[in-house]
């Protein structure tokens, strides 16, 4: 009677021969190849990947393992290979599923033409489970080896897109044509570029910057998103648009939460000067926005354009805005305030300013006294100064 342990060690030498290696290696890497679509130069890695892995498993067939210790040289260069093509992970998993498809249909053979003696069914099971543990682990490294590679090229990809942004962002010659390539094809010249720069108000928000930011995109009709990562908390984004938005409503921010996220866009602008101007007035529009006293997801750059020419200067625009505001600037006459903006910034009647802040319009008339009390003129007398001093107060020094 054959014995198991004799027979599996003439399979082993009969297997390792040149014939028969080529053998099963072509098979195998036919029956890869036809299910998989793979790019011609990854071939060569693929062979010697398919190599490495049976002569391994052949070496382990006799001794009590239960799979793959560690990923054969080739078959880790493969992962890499397909990381670097930019084929998804299901690609690599494919093409170990086709190689296992092939190992099962080679076990079936090999185990039917066994000596008759053996116990067919308990080998194949012993054959196939061995197979099976050393399928997993491999599909295990190679997966990681993968995502390592993978997340490699993104950092690096990342870093090259930063520097030429920046190098754009500083006025050094870069041409439509290059800042496109390197955004992936997002239109540059003779398109109307909007700088967006979303930033997280604490650590474990940066996770949700690129999701929050595609999100707000979106509710831009025909808008093409390009983005930028700098690093740290801040995430930049350039839609290039055929009509650019016309009012801030426009920007969609519903469910983004102003202590977790802040979002500064920029005035739309056409061409790579567009590119270059748009963020700027994101960046001028973000010291508005992260203002400590400020609890808003969304600020535009064309509703905070005065104020932001104020934020160079604090001590002068502090300064300014007390002068302005003379007994107004009281920290506990904040609903009086508000009232004085309204009125300055709205062509309302009393009657329906009255309605929109739900007090009697005799309030309103009382208010407005008050305010004029204290600022010692009429509120209309240079009221452009007035509307200005309010909101750099409440932005920064209330």
């Amino acid at each position: 009677m054959t014995e198991i342990a004799d027979w599996l060690e003439m399979f082993v030498a009969d297997q390792q021969s040149p014939t028969a290696l080529e053998d099963w290696v072509s098979t195998t890497v036919d029956a890869i190849i036809a299910g998989v679509d793979l790019p011609a130069d990854i071939r060569p890695v693929l062979v010697a990947a398919v190599e490495e892995h049976w002569l391994a498993f052949l070496g382990g067939v006799t001794v009590d393992a239960d799979g793959a210790t560690e990923l054969v040289p080739a078959a880790g260069d493969l992962s890499i290979q397909i990381a670097r093509h930019h084929l998804g992970l299901p690609v690599l998993l494919k093409v170990y599923q086709s190689a296992q498809e092939a190992s099962w249909d080679f076990a079936v053979d090999v185990v039917g033409h066994a000596p008759q003696d053996l116990d067919h069914e308990s080998l194949l099971v012993w054959f196939w489970t061995k197979a099976n543990r050393w399928f997993a682990t491999s599909v295990e490294l190679s997966v990681a080896l993968y995502q390592d590679e993978v997340e490699r090229i993104r950092r690096r990809g990342d870093a090259r897109r930063y520097e030429l942004v920046v190098d754009v962002l500083d006025g050094k010659s870069v041409g439509s044509t290059e800042l496109s390539a390197e955004l992936g094809g997002h239109p540059i010249a003779g398109v109307t570029q909007v700088a967006v720069i979303a930033h997280a108000m604490d650590a474990d928000s940066i996770e949700r910057l690129e999701p929050a930011l595609v999100r707000l995109a979106s509710s831009i009709p025909g808008a093409r998103l390009a983005v930028v990562r700098p690093g740290g908390r801040e995430l930049w984004g350039w839609l290039a648009l055929s009509t650019a938005p016309s009012t801030a409503a426009q920007w969609d921010s519903r469910g983004v939460d102003p202590a977790q996220i802040r979002f500064a866009i920029g005035e739309a602008a056409e061409g790579i000067e567009g590119f270059v101007r748009s963020h700027r007035d994101a960046r001028a529009a973000q010291r508005v926005a992260l203002s400590p006293r400020r609890h808003i997801a969304l600020t535009v750059y064309e509703d905070v354009a005065a104020l932001t020419l104020l934020t160079g200067d604090p001590d002068a625009a502090g300064r300014f805005a007390r002068a302005v505001l003379r007994g107004l600037a009281a920290p506990e006459l904040d609903e009086l305030r508000g009232t004085v903006r309204y009125v300055l910034t709205t062509a309302d009647s009393a009657d329906q300013v009255a309605t929109s802040l739900g007090i009697h319009k005799n309030t309103v008339r009382y208010r407005i006294q008050q305010a004029e009390r204290l600022l010692g003129h009429p509120i209309r007398e240079r009221a452009g100064d007035l509307v200005l001093a309010l909101d750099y107060f409440d932005a920064f020094l209330g």
